[in-house]
């Protein structure tokens, strides 16, 4: 097998899947009724671990592109605005922290353009995640931020 985006890509998920197992199981699973901390997290590093599995044999299979160049724009762009939404959470609650954070990680695609579908998508996703999270989940997520007029 040639270092390919398949291969890199299979043994990133699978290296990360098999260190998040080995600190999950840490925790306590527990059982399938009784949950424990560490029962969802099992769950989801086997999933990764078997997904990078199939990717490796998906590049053993087929061939794959390359790599050639990282566009770097993404690798940086994602894990700031990531960081931004955690600042920006409480200064403006999780609708406006939500849309500021698709649409700063939809600017790290080449192909960006701001237009109102998508602005309308990005402020419709931003009000359903209030609703399920904070009405329906109820955590403790404030809606609108501390140094907005109406945050109450």
């Amino acid at each position: 097998m040639k270092a390919n985006q398949d291969v890199t890509l299979g043994i990133f998920f699978a290296v990360v899947g098999i260190v998040a197992g080995a600190i999950a199981l840490s925790y306590p699973i527990g059982t399938p009724s009784r949950m424990g901390p560490g029962f969802f997290p099992v769950i989801i590093a086997v999933l990764l671990t078997l997904t990078g599995g199939a990717v490796l044999l998906r590049a053993r299979r087929a061939g794959s592109l390359s790599i050639e160049s990282v566009t770097w724009r993404p690798v940086v762009l994602v894990p700031m605005m990531v960081v931004l939404f955690a600042v920006l959470i409480e200064p403006l609650g999780l609708p406006l922290a939500i849309f500021v954070l698709l649409v700063g990680t939809a600017a790290s695609s080449v192909q960006f353009e701001i237009r109102w579908k998508a602005a309308a998508g990005a402020a419709l996703f931003s009000a359903v995640c209030a609703i399920v999270f904070v009405k329906v989940l109820g955590l403790p997520i404030p809606l609108a931020g501390s140094w907005l007029p109406f945050s109450g």
